[in-house]
């Protein structure tokens, strides 16, 4: 049931995601992207070897995961990553602008959001979110489905246009992706 405060509170919190994807753009990243899933991206996916992620994104996931553990509970980051994963990320920022973002924008903001949800889980106005896992994937394939129906509807309206093996290997390539997940 949709009411006006869920309404009010999808409202908010598109406001607080356009400006958290603002502070990725400014850091070197895409605008499609927030900070935590970016920061999700490198820290559990990007480097096959956990050991090579470099300590900025470490500590990042650390400032973040804290800030927003009353809401969330641990792995905020991972989990962001996770809630967008057909996202791009780019993996050829520079050091500086992460590190600028970072002293200028990531951590006095989680300095200010961790004290707002501090206050608000105590108070009770708001609780600890439980992540349902199975939930979470049927959207996602709700998503993938309309996401390759868009396709299907791109590809009748300009077929002449695509290089029809590159789409055959593509189809291939999904195809054995949905089985293997099967």
């Amino acid at each position: 049931m949709i009411t006006n405060k869920s309404l009010l509170w999808k409202y908010i919190s598109n406001i607080f995601i356009s400006i958290d994807q603002l502070g990725n753009v400014i850091a070197g990243g895409y605008a499609d992207n927030t900070i935590s899933a970016r920061i999700g991206y490198y820290n559990n996916h990007y480097f096959p070897d956990r050991s090579l992620v470099p300590f900025y994104w470490k500590i990042l996931e650390k400032i973040i995961d804290f800030t927003f553990r009353p809401v969330d509970g641990p792995n905020h980051c991972h989990e962001a990553y996770h809630n967008d994963p057909s996202e791009v990320f780019n993996s050829r920022v520079t050091n500086f602008l992460v590190v600028f973002a970072s002293v200028i924008i990531i951590i006095p903001s989680c300095i200010v959001i961790f004290l707002i949800l501090f206050i608000v889980t105590t108070l009770g106005i708001v609780k600890q979110k439980t992540i349902d896992r199975n939930i979470n994937i049927e959207k996602r394939f709700e998503g993938c489905h309309k996401y390759v129906r868009s396709i299907k509807y791109e590809v009748s309206e300009h077929y002449n246009d695509i290089d029809k093996q590159n789409l055959n290997d593509l189809k291939e390539s999904l195809i054995n992706t949905v089985n293997t997940i099967s």
